[in-house]
């Protein structure tokens, strides 16, 4: 966990654009992958680097 939040806080210090595009990299990718476990851990990233926030919470 204390890596996802480090990388998070370095993702957070992308210029808006770029985090924005990192998203949508992200949700392409995890479209496009037909292995199950990577699908999810691609959907799950924003949301365990804080880039988005959890809609559970």
């Amino acid at each position: 966990m204390k890596m996802m939040e480090s990388v998070g806080g370095e993702l957070l210090r992308l210029p808006s654009v770029q985090r924005e595009r990192l998203l949508q990299v992200l949700g392409d990718l995890a479209e496009a992958e037909g292995d199950l476990a990577r699908r999810d851990f691609l959907k799950s990233f924003p949301f365990a680097t804080g880039l988005v926030e959890d809609p559970e919470s």
